[in-house]
């Protein structure tokens, strides 16, 4: 009989209460799990390679609708952003349309790992620096703060959105202001473009610009643009903010010539760390932005070289190294930003331990008026704007520091 009852209390009311238990715990786990989650805030999420939408979709949202904060929130950027730039309708539609995929155009959006935050999603301490620093998180002072950018440490941006259509000003914005490759598939090309197609039209932004060429290659590369939580997801690829070498430098030959308009033809940039010699860290030369060795050789010109094919589709070229050996790097090697790659020296045609570094955006071709080729002065954004005279020259200045900020006038 005392069996019977201890059955009939564990069947009719013990697991009937652990049932009940056990979903309410479920229901808290799915509210909290949510409210962690920030509800559909897209900077926490960590967007595969395979994230992009066919043609002729794009980012969804309220922001088309006149009454919402959100659309509020774009004009008044985009207002902003005409009135005191200057852009372009493209230029303000690719800002805007990259401000609704990093963030949803949510000032308050944060990157669950507390390293990046606000509409562009600045870094906001930890790996990224702390581009965010003191900015309150309202539309107002996050639009204040990328506008000082631009005009100051990212005015790269700005140089590359000079004349841009929409393509190309979308490219501009993530590669000189996010920090990203214009290869990375966290862009959602496809999905961004289409976006900001509907962003031209519903904020009516076709209109010409009047952007100045700040072509001078002093300004900053993005550092910690990108939504991505770091800790879900691979490291973005390189860009083209870095310089193949650290510490005190001088600029000793310069593009197109040598020694400047007068010079003879020369098509590369020379770099000498002052006091290097042919070994030893001070002689270190560093891949510019992450890529691949396409050729490690020698010739006459350029002695013992090294070509890169970089994940922005350029190839770089690195010469003069003292030997092969010397080269610590071989072909098919994958290359980060920063990496060492080689020594300078002064095989070949050279009167002084220097690399000489030269770009090209069609193919691995560096002799003088190569098709393709383009100054490293321009390419490089730190370079100081002493030695960028205008747009396509670089000529011998320095001494400089690759730990400089910005130019010292």
């Amino acid at each position: 009989m005392k069996k019977a009852i201890t059955v009939w209390f564990w069947v009719k009311i013990l697991v009937p209460i652990l049932l009940v238990l056990i979903g309410l715990l479920f229901f808290f786990l799915v509210v909290i799990n949510l409210l962690a989650g920030g509800g559909s805030d897209d900077s926490q999420v960590c967007y595969p390679s395979n994230n992009d939408t066919s043609a002729g979709a794009g980012i969804g949202g309220d922001w088309k609708d006149s009454h919402s904060k959100t659309h509020k929130a774009m004009q008044a950027a985009a207002d902003k952003f005409k009135n005191e730039l200057h852009m372009s309708g493209d230029n303000i539609a690719a800002a805007l349309a990259i401000g609704l995929r990093e963030s949803q155009f949510n000032p308050k959006a944060e990157n669950p790992s507390g390293q990046v935050k606000g509409i562009w999603q600045w870094g906001a301490g930890g790996v990224n620096g702390n581009r965010y620093k003191d900015t309150q998180d309202n539309v107002d002072s996050q639009v204040n703060l990328a506008i000082k950018e631009l005009k100051s440490s990212h005015a790269a941006t700005l140089t590359h959105m000079y004349n841009a259509d929409l393509t190309h000003s979308l490219e501009a914005w993530d590669v000189h202001f996010e920090g990203v490759a214009a290869s990375d598939p966290q862009r959602k090309s496809t999905q961004t473009l289409a976006t900001a197609q509907k962003v031209k039209q519903v904020f009516k932004l076709d209109f010409s610009g009047s952007l100045t060429d700040l072509t001078g290659g002093d300004a900053n590369t993005a550092q910690g643009g990108a939504t991505l939580n770091p800790n879900n997801c691979p490291p973005a690829t390189g860009t083209s903010s870095r310089l193949p070498i650290k510490g005190q430098y001088n600029i000793t030959g310069g593009y197109p010539n040598y020694q400047g308009a007068g010079g003879s033809p020369h098509y590369g940039v020379d770099f000498q760390t002052v006091g290097a010699k042919e070994s030893g860290d001070a002689s270190n030369v560093y891949a510019v932005a992450d890529g691949k060795v396409y050729a490690k050789a020698s010739d006459a010109t350029g002695g013992n070289n090294v070509i890169i094919k970089n994940n922005d589709g350029n190839y770089t070229y690195y010469g003069h190294a003292p030997s092969q050996e010397s080269i610590v790097v071989n072909k098919g090697d994958t290359v980060h930003k920063g990496q060492h790659i080689s020594h300078q020296g002064q095989t070949g045609l050279a009167t002084g331990v220097h690399v000489h570094f030269g770009v090209n955006k069609k193919k691995p071709a560096f002799a003088p008026q190569s098709d393709g080729l383009v100054s490293g002065g321009d390419y490089l954004s730190k370079v100081p704007r002493k030695a960028v005279p205008e747009k396509g020259q670089t000529v011998p200045a320095g001494p400089f520091s690759t730990d400089q900020d910005k130019d010292k006038k």
